[in-house]
């Protein structure tokens, strides 16, 4: 391929980028163009763990089904140029295989002789861009090393044409991947009422919290909070809670999440449930999203949490037997599915409830009729 010709290709893929980029495009474009421009190549696009291995998001061009589900199962993770080469090189780099580290230096791996060596695609040119958290984008092509004399300069130099496109895309990914993440954080903290609960991703990084979590982790009561990451003040009771957390960012069920535990403070019960995952969506799903948890903590050893006294509800803001007995509950730590449970009623008559509360109490969000409340009590 000419200068010309690669810089028409390159224009294209950096229109195609940016198109899929505003959800205007569709991301298999990207590599389509390219693999099409070098006939007997595949290329693909992924976000990837390189430490892991493990694949996030994927969209590849001209490569068998089955050679790209495996990949993704099981030979990503044993790839010897995640580690070795990868791993190593900053963000923005664009690199040949040949001149770096070609197959055959690993031609005795089971990545080469059962994945790599079938399809005959031995050379391979990648730039790769970070993302943060542990994660990079890899935008890659592979072709026949009988090839590569022919191919080498000009993928290489249209990787490094795209590369700002790329980095600029994979930066704004990141930012709605961690809004997306705060706001679940956010709203699952919005229903806890009083009780002590805080929200972590699966590297035990603390995202969002509470007054009552916060005043934990200031005592360091409970839970001690070390360079961001949150520890059971207990070594064996954190090792428990090391493996629940793992099991539920999986999506592994936990043996009830739940674990009790006691420490110089006190008697202590956590409760682990994991988030639903914000659905994947444009430009966000190059990074998806990662699985995060909620935690809660109940001080056992404290007396039982003393109702309020809300009777001055009915006369101030007329609200009924049923309302006060709903705002109780929330006083005391419940969030508005387990109120409904505990009142035997259906979630959707809780949620009613709620409503028609703060519309009589002039409270338009619920923290601020927990903080009516706790001013009553």
């Amino acid at each position: 391929m000419d200068h010309d010709g690669v810089s028409l290709l390159a224009a294209r893929m950096a229109g195609a980028i940016d198109a899929a980029s505003l959800g205007s495009g569709p991301w298999n474009e990207v590599p389509k163009l390219f693999a099409q421009a070098f006939p007997g190549s595949f290329s693909s696009l992924h976000s990837i763990g390189l430490t892991d291995g493990r694949v996030g998001f994927l969209t590849a061009h001209n490569i068998d089904p089955d050679f790209l589900r495996t990949f993704v199962e099981h030979y990503t993770f044993i790839n010897p140029w995640n580690e070795s080469h990868w791993t190593r090189v900053p963000s923005g780099t664009v690199n040949l295989s040949e001149e770096v580290s070609p197959a055959r230096l690993f031609s005795r791996s089971e990545f080469y002789n059962d994945w790599l060596a079938p399809q005959d695609v031995d050379a391979a040119a990648a730039v790769k861009i970070d993302g943060g958290n542990g994660q990079s984008a890899l935008f890659m092509i592979h072709y026949p090393l009988a090839l590569a004399d022919n191919y080498n300069a000009a993928v290489a130099e249209v990787l490094r044409r795209v590369r700002g496109n790329l980095q600029r895309t994979v930066e704004i990914a990141g930012r709605l991947r961690s809004s997306a993440e705060g706001a679940a954080a956010s709203a699952a903290l919005v229903e806890r009422g009083r009780g002590a609960a805080f929200v972590i991703d699966g590297e035990r990084r603390l995202r969002d919290a509470n007054t009552e979590a916060a005043r934990l982790f200031t005592a360091g009561r409970a839970v001690v909070v070390r360079s961001g990451r949150c520890h059971l003040a207990a070594k064996e009771a954190d090792e428990r809670f090391g493996a629940m957390l793992s099991a539920l960012v999986r999506g592994v069920p936990a043996d009830g999440a739940r674990l009790s535990f006691r420490d110089a403070e006190g008697a202590w019960q956590v409760a682990m449930a994991a988030l639903p995952a914000p659905p994947d969506a444009g430009l966000a799903s190059l990074f998806s999203p990662r699985r995060m948890v909620l935690v809660l903590v109940t001080d056992l050893g404290a007396a039982s949490r003393a109702s309020g006294d809300f009777s001055a509800l009915a006369a101030t803001f007329h609200l009924t037997p049923a309302e006060i007995a709903f705002c109780n509950r929330l006083f005391q730590g419940d969030s508005v599915s387990e109120a409904a449970d505990r009142l035997g009623i259906a979630l959707e008559t809780a949620r009613t409830r709620l409503k028609s509360i703060q519309q009589k109490t002039g409270t338009s969000r619920q923290g601020q009729l927990m903080l009516l409340l706790s001013r009553l009590s």
